[in-house]
């Protein structure tokens, strides 16, 4: 006699289903892309005030599965340069210059300032998420750290009045994260893009603008 599905199993291959019905994901298939993220981004570029130009620096973190960083790809031409950093092994990508590492780590910030030589960055993007718990408040917390790092990260590299887009979670902490960027930033802006699904807690956020700013 067979056992019924355990939850777990049921909710598994709901999201399956899901996964494989979502409009997005068979768009991503036809034109070939990596991941149905990259039409979140190329809303955001294409709707906010992403001023990138044909010879911008653009950093990528956690840019695995390469979605993101090949889509950049498309709005710089050989004057621009476009880093993808991850703990993960990618694929090679055209016109982007792939770093396997953490990018918070000093051999990671070692790499990344020899593929800059010298250059400061015009915009830093992340569609990092945490490893995802099933515990909303330590989730949470985890995307909130996520965000301070790829702040700090920002705040080091970026040019002055340089632009960093970042996945958040909506939840604790967030509110004063959201604060923190204030200080840092001209502009902040609170993004849910349509290829979002709703039923995800993540949003963007986008910090315009980098200020002079002291440690």
């Amino acid at each position: 006699m067979k056992q019924s599905k355990s939850k777990k199993d049921r909710k598994t291959s709901a999201w399956f289903q899901r996964h494989a019905n979502d409009p997005h994901v068979k768009q991503a298939q036809r034109e070939g892309k990596r991941s149905r993220a990259v039409f979140k981004l190329t809303e955001i570029l294409n709707k906010h005030d992403l001023d990138i130009r044909k010879d911008s620096v653009i950093v990528d973190l956690g840019c695995a599965p390469g979605s993101w960083s090949e889509e950049l790809t498309n709005y710089v031409d050989h004057q621009g340069l476009i880093i993808g950093i991850d703990l993960l092994p990618l694929n090679p990508i055209q016109g982007v210059t792939l770093i396997q590492g953490d990018f918070d780590s000093p051999e990671g910030q070692e790499a990344l300032l020899k593929a800059l030589d010298g250059r400061k960055v015009d915009l830093v993007v992340s569609d990092m998420a945490p490893e995802m718990s099933g515990n909303k408040l330590v989730d949470q917390m985890r995307m909130i750290g996520l965000n301070e790092m790829t702040l700090h990260f920002a705040k080091q590299y970026l040019k002055l009045e340089g632009a960093v887009l970042m996945k958040t979670f909506m939840g604790e902490g967030y509110d004063d994260f959201r604060r923190n960027m204030g200080m840092s930033f001209r502009k902040v802006k609170n993004i849910k893009p349509a290829a979002s699904r709703k039923t995800s807690a993540e949003f963007f956020i986008l910090g315009l603008g980098l200020k002079v700013w002291k440690e």
